[in-house]
C-alpha cells in the first residue's frame, strides 16, 4: 500500500475534549445522579432508629426567649429550637436517632419530638441492639441535604450531557443539520 492509500484510510480521531466531556458526563451520572439516589432509597426505607437516650424529668413548663424555647423540668432546663407541646408532669427524654440527631421527647411519643437548640452534654444510655443502625445523621445525611444533593446532580448531570453533545456535534460534521 501506498502512503496516499494508507492517509485515506485512516480513522478519524476525536479530539481530547470530547474524550474529557464524555468523560465527565459519566463521572456526573454516578456522582451527582445515581449515588444520591441510591443514599436517597437507602434513607427513607431504612427505619428512624433511637440510639440512646436519657430521661431529664417531668415536664413543668416552657417559655420562649432569646430564640429558642426553654423548657422547665424536674431536673433542670433544656433549651429547644420549636415548640413543645406536652402535658404538666408528662415524662420527658432526650435521645438520638439515626436520622433526625438528637432531640427531645415526650417518652413514648415519637411525633413530639422537638431538636435541640444546642448540643446535649448529659449523659445517655445506648438502646442495645442498635449497634449496627446506620447513623446517617452523624454522617451530615437529612432529607434536606439529600434533596439539595439530586437538584444540584441533576443539574450539573444535565449541563455535562448538553456539554458532551455539543462536543460531539461539533466535531462530526456529519451530525449537523443543515439549514439551507
Amino acid at each position: 500500500m501506498s502512503t496516499t492509500q494508507l492517509s485515506s484510510l485512516q480513522i478519524h480521531r476525536r479530539p481530547q475534549k470530547v474524550y474529557v466531556a464524555e468523560v465527565m458526563f459519566v463521572v456526573m451520572l454516578f456522582a451527582g445522579f445515581l449515588i444520591p439516589w441510591g443514599i436517597w432509597f437507602w434513607f427513607h426505607f431504612s427505619p428512624n432508629v433511637v440510639l440512646s437516650s436519657a430521661h431529664i424529668g417531668q415536664f413543668v413548663s416552657a417559655s420562649k426567649g432569646n430564640g429558642a424555647t426553654n423548657v422547665e423540668t424536674t431536673k433542670g432546663t433544656v433549651a429547644i429550637d420549636g415548640t413543645l407541646s406536652a402535658l404538666r408532669g408528662s415524662e420527658l427524654v432526650v435521645q438520638t436517632s439515626t436520622k433526625t440527631g438528637t432531640e427531645l421527647c415526650v417518652a413514648g411519643n415519637r411525633q413530639s419530638c422537638v431538636a435541640l437548640s444546642s448540643p446535649w452534654s448529659g449523659p445517655m444510655r445506648p438502646v442495645p441492639g442498635t449497634e449496627h443502625a446506620t447513623n446517617f445523621f452523624a454522617h451530615g445525611i437529612s432529607s434536606r441535604n439529600l434533596t439539595l444533593w439530586q437538584m444540584a446532580g441533576f443539574l450539573v448531570t444535565f449541563a455535562t450531557l448538553i456539554a458532551a453533545s455539543v462536543e460531539m456535534v461539533e466535531n462530526h460534521p456529519e451530525l449537523k443539520r443543515d439549514r439551507g
